[in-house]
């Protein structure tokens, strides 16, 4: 008896791996874009990310912070939607976005009622290629980034030691820049530079697109 439950107990964490064991499917299109798409017909809701392989330690130094900044200017607008129009239209259906910055990433997502998925998709294929870049709105969320870095980076003794250290352990790597920037290159973005960025890294070849939820692969 003793030797039948240590089995089970040996086993169990294996089954219990086995049991949660849920299948991705993959694709890659003719235009480079990877899909990942995973099933869960738990509910009739889908989230809808799309990652960038461009993060911090892509910049180099001048311009460090430049990924996270465009991540905001990816919510100014196109030719077709104006800015606002993206957040509002989500919105609209019912749904909720963001979008974060990493070391080696930039992701947008939103979350939407199953049937309101073709409408992500057609704002993200938009602003994928036909971003809308200003000066004036450039000017505006240059404060907003200014602000963000104060209240998350400055006024906080542990992230202000934190990205010190980071640049004393990778002082030859660009790991030591904060995703965020330095303040001297935030200032001096042009949007010059965040064209050439976004011209360089936002295309179908560099993105993965990543659906799970209410959906058949």
């Amino acid at each position: 008896m003793k030797l039948k439950m240590a089995a089970v107990l040996l086993f169990s964490p294996w089954l219990v791996a086995q049991a949660t064991v849920t299948t991705v499917h993959e694709q890659t299109f003719g235009n480079g874009l990877k899909v990942l798409v995973k099933e869960d017909h738990r509910s009739p809701v889908v989230v809808s990310q799309i990652w960038y392989k461009v993060g911090s330690s892509y910049e180099p130094s001048g311009i460090t912070g430049i990924s996270h900044m465009l991540e905001h200017m990816m919510f100014k607008g196109t030719k077709l939607y104006p800015a606002g129009e993206f957040s509002r239209i989500i919105a609209e259906n019912g749904g909720q976005e963001n979008a974060f910055t990493g070391d080696d990433y930039t992701a947008y997502f939103q979350t939407m009622e199953k049937s309101r998925l073709e409408i992500s998709f057609k704002l993200e294929a938009d602003r994928m290629r036909n971003l809308d870049l200003k000066a004036d709105e450039l000017a505006k969320e240059l404060q907003v980034v200014t602000e963000e870095r104060r209240m998350r980076t400055d006024d906080q003794p542990h992230a202000k030691t934190l990205e010190q250290f980071n640049a004393v352990a990778f002082a030859n790597s660009p790991y030591k820049n904060p995703v965020i920037g330095w303040p001297s290159d935030i200032a001096n973005y042009q949007v010059e530079d965040l064209q050439a960025w976004y011209q360089q890294w936002y295309a179908p070849n560099n993105a993965t697109l990543v659906v799970v939820g209410d959906v058949t692969a």
